[in-house]
C-alpha cells in the first residue's frame, strides 16, 4: 500500500537527532536534580517500603545507599544518550532502569514520568545516533542524514494521543466552572504582585477554556503549515507558563522539544546543522520486506494499546477522579485536587484482639496523603498488614480502612467502605471494586 510505503520513505533525520540531544539533556538534568535535591532519599531510601504497581511487588529499592548508585548510573547513561555515545546500549539500559524505577514507586504519580518511559522505549528502536554523535566519530555506525518517515511520525501520533485524552478529561463541570483552577491558583494568588492576576476570575476562566482549546487544537494547528509558527509560539508560552506556575519538572520543556517533529526537517537542519548533507551513504529503509512488515505491525500494536489504555477509564462506573480506577496512564493531567486521612483497624476475631495502625507513624505526610486518596494503595497496604500480622502469629486478621477524602474541596466523605474486610478482598484489574464508595458526582 502507498500509505505504508510512505511511512518507510527516507526523510531528513534532523528532528530526531536534535530531539535525542535535548531529550538526553533533560533526562540528565531530571535525575541529577533528583539526586541533589534529596528526592531519591525521600522516595526510595527513607520509606520502609514503596508502593509499587500491582503485580510488581518484587521491585523494591536496593538496600542501603544502593539507590544512589542506581540513579547515578541513570545520570551517566543519560549523558551518553545526549552525546550519542554507545547509544543503543545506553538507551536500552536507561529504559530498563527507568521502567523499573517507575513501576517501583507510584505514590507521587506524575503523567510526565509515564511519557518519559514511553519516549525512552521509542528511542531504543530509532537510529538517533546516526548523525552528530560520538558513535559516528568512533565509526561504530555509518553516518547518514536520513531516516524512515515513521521515525518522525511516531512522535506526532504519540503527542496527538496525549493531547486528545488530556482534552477529553477536561470535559467536567469542575474544569469549565473554573473550580479546579481556582484551587490550583489559591496558593499562587499569595505571590507578591503577580498574585493579583492569579486571583482574577477572568484569568482563571481564560486558563480553563484556553487550556482545553490548546489540548484539542494544538496538534492540527501544528500540522497545518499556515498556522504552525503561531501554534508553536502559543505552545511555548503555555508550557512556560505551566513551568513558572506549577512544580512539574521537565514536562513543559519536553513538550516544547516534541514540537520539533512538526517542522520541516530541512528548516531545522539549516537552523541547527550547518553541515552539508551526507550524500555518499544512501539510506536503506529498514532492510528487507519482512523487517519492514515487522516495523509497521509493531507500530500498529503499540498505538492500539496507547489508545485503549487511557480509554479504559471510560469503562468504569463512578467518577474516575474519586475511584482512581483507570486514572493512571490516561493523561488526566492536573485534573483533580484530593486530600484526606486514613488509619487502619486490624482485628483478630478468634482472639478478640484489635489494633489501630496509623501509617503517619512510618511515612512522611505526602506519602500518607497518597495512601489516603488512592484505593489501590489502600488495598496494597491492607494486604501488607495482613502479611505482617501473619508473621507475628495472627493468621486470621481482618483489615478495615477508616478515613475521609475531599475531592476538589468537596465535603469530606469515606473513600472506602469501612465495613469491608480488605484483607479478604482480591484486586480487580478490569472492573469496578464495590468496596470503593460512589463519592461526589462527576
Amino acid at each position: 500500500m502507498k500509505f505504508f510505503k510512505n511511512l518507510l520513505k527516507p526523510t531528513d533525520n534532523s528532528p530526531l537527532i536534535i530531539f535525542r540531544i535535548v531529550f538526553g539533556f533533560l533526562l540528565f538534568y531530571h535525575f541529577l536534580f533528583a539526586l541533589l535535591k534529596g528526592n531519591i532519599y525521600k522516595d526510595f531510601i527513607k520509606p520502609p517500603f514503596t508502593f509499587n504497581y500491582i503485580g510488581f511487588d518484587f521491585l523494591q529499592p536496593l538496600p542501603g545507599n544502593g539507590m544512589y548508585f542506581y540513579v547515578g548510573a541513570m545520570v551517566l547513561l543519560a549523558l551518553l544518550i545526549m552525546l550519542g555515545a554507545w547509544y543503543r546500549i545506553a538507551m536500552i539500559c536507561f529504559s530498563l532502569l527507568w521502567t523499573a524505577l517507575y513501576l517501583m514507586q507510584k505514590s507521587g504519580y506524575n503523567n510526565h514520568y509515564y511519557l518519559m518511559v514511553l519516549l525512552c522505549w521509542i528511542m531504543v528502536f530509532l537510529p538517533a545516533n546516526r548523525y552528530y554523535s560520538i558513535d559516528v566519530k568512533r565509526k561504530a555506525v555509518t553516518a547518514t542524514d536520513k531516516c524512515g518517515r515513521y521515525c518522525l511520525l511516531i512522535f506526532i501520533v504519540q503527542i496527538a494521543i496525549v493531547y486528545f485524552f488530556a482534552a477529553m478529561s477536561k470535559l467536567s463541570s469542575d474544569w469549565f466552572s473554573g473550580k479546579y483552577i481556582a484551587i490550583q491558583f489559591s496558593e499562587l494568588s499569595r505571590r507578591p504582585v503577580i498574585g493579583i492576576v492569579y486571583r482574577q476570575q477572568w484569568f482563571q476562566l481564560l486558563i480553563c477554556y484556553g487550556g482545553f482549546l490548546l489540548d484539542l487544537l494544538i496538534v492540527p494547528l501544528l500540522l497545518w503549515k499556515k498556522t504552525r509558527n503561531y501554534a508553536f509560539i502559543v505552545s511555548c508560552l503555555f508550557h512556560l507558563f505551566n513551568s513558572f506556575s506549577f512544580n512539574i519538572g521537565i514536562f513543559p520543556y519536553l513538550s516544547i522539544a516534541l514540537n520539533l517533529f512538526f517542522f520541516e526537517p530541512a528548516k531545522l537542519r539549516r537552523l541547527f546543522f550547518r553541515h552539508q548533507l551526507i550524500t555518499e551513504n544512501k539510506y536503506q529503509p529498514a532492510g528487507n520486506s519482512f523487517v519492514q512488515k515487522i516495523i509497521l505491525y509493531s507500530l500498529g500494536i503499540y498505538f492500539f494499546f496507547q489508545i485503549i489504555i487511557p480509554a479504559r477509564s471510560w469503562l468504569y462506573t463512578g467518577n474516575v477522579f474519586w475511584t482512581e480506577e483507570g486514572y493512571r496512564m490516561s493523561w488526566k493531567m492536573m485534573m483533580r485536587a484530593k486530600n484526606g486521612s486514613v488509619y487502619f483497624k486490624v482485628t483478630d476475631p478468634d482472639l478478640h484482639k484489635c489494633w489501630k495502625v496509623d501509617p503517619a507513624k512510618i511515612f512522611d505526610e505526602d506519602k500518607v496523603t497518597w495512601l489516603a486518596i488512592s484505593p489501590d494503595i489502600i488495598w496494597q497496604y491492607s494486604q501488607r498488614l495482613k502479611t505482617d500480622f501473619a508473621k507475628k502469629g495472627f493468621s486470621n486478621v481482618q483489615v478495615y480502612a477508616i478515613g475521609e477524602v475531599s475531592l476538589n474541596r468537596s465535603s469530606p466523605m469515606p473513600l472506602i467502605d469501612t465495613t469491608v474486610n480488605l484483607a479478604a478482598v482480591k484486586w480487580q484489574s478490569f472492573r469496578h471494586s464495590e468496596w470503593i464508595t460512589d463519592g461526589p458526582g462527576r
